[in-house]
């Protein structure tokens, strides 16, 4: 029996599907099935060896055909205790994890089909639910590239792209001793001039945090992290972190903090009129 033959049957096939989230170096592989599933090595041409997919309790939405790339997005559905499902709900930085369904038969284990690619965008909370929203590859492709900016201020994120900053270069080890809200208290912060560290980076555990405050001990969060809130609630337990300081995207900032201004993406010398048109330029 061939995985072509009983995707036309009408009552012998028993179809399943394979999930797998790939975020840099780390994979995920789980399976709609009640119990984990060995796809043998050679199946899949990226995975040379026997892999495992674990059991979960993951459903995925209709699969939709459409020329609009608005209508090919696909939901996924987790229990509100999926520890990997609860990664999503915290601060993501700039990581993008992607994501493979497979469809195969449990009778012929070794015969699979990509069934969707694409990237997780989003996660939400919904009852008992965690719901991820997942993009096509598609709809990546057919979006409109990114266009360079005319502007005073640098264009470029920091310690990324353009940028060209390695962010582990300018991380400090510090501690976290308290919070209150988004605000985190971290007594190394207070080495550096109120502002600095905004814009910057808290790295807990090795997930970012934007950092939308500074002043003195206090770092202000723009979002939750759970993992860190509770080791800083637990008296047992040091809340080990770093941080990495923030740029507000000016010449001099870019010049002064960061050595860096062979890659300041500004343009910080034109003119406030269109001289063409009278219009302003920003």
């Amino acid at each position: 029996m061939t995985y072509d033959l009983l995707e036309t049957s009408t009552a012998e096939g028993r179809p399943l599907f394979l999930y797998r989230f790939a975020e840099g170096s780390e994979t995920w592989r789980f399976t709609s099935r009640s119990a984990n599933w060995v796809v043998p090595g050679g199946s899949l041409t990226d995975e040379p060896g026997d892999t495992i997919w674990s059991a979960s309790a993951l459903s995925h939405g209709n699969v939709i055909q459409s020329g609009d790339p608005r209508r090919v997005d696909l939901g996924l559905t987790f229990p509100l205790s999926d520890p990997f499902a609860r990664r999503y709900l915290g601060p993501r930085g700039s990581a993008v994890t992607t994501l493979t369904i497979f469809r195969g038969h449990e009778q012929v284990p070794g015969e699979l089909v990509a069934h969707w690619k694409g990237r997780i965008v989003s996660a939400r909370v919904e009852g008992v639910r965690i719901t991820l929203q997942a993009e096509s590859l598609f709809t990546a492709m057919r979006r409109q590239g990114v266009r360079a900016r005319y502007q005073r201020l640098c264009r470029h994120v920091l310690y990324a792209g353009g940028c060209r900053l390695d962010m582990a270069d300018f991380l400090v080890p510090a501690t976290a001793t308290a919070r209150s809200g988004l605000q985190v208290t971290v007594p190394e912060a207070a080495g550096q001039p109120d502002g600095w560290y905004r814009g910057g980076v808290l790295r807990h555990a090795g997930l970012p945090g934007f950092i939308v405050g500074h002043a003195g001990t206090t770092l202000t969060l723009a979002g939750r992290m759970p993992a860190l809130e509770a080791e800083i609630d637990d008296p047992a337990v040091t809340a080990s972190i770093e941080i990495a300081p923030g740029c507000d995207l000016r010449r001099n900032t870019c010049a002064g903090r960061f050595g860096n201004l062979l890659n300041f993406g500004g343009f910080p010398s034109i003119p406030g009129r269109n001289p063409f048109g009278g219009s302003s330029i920003i």
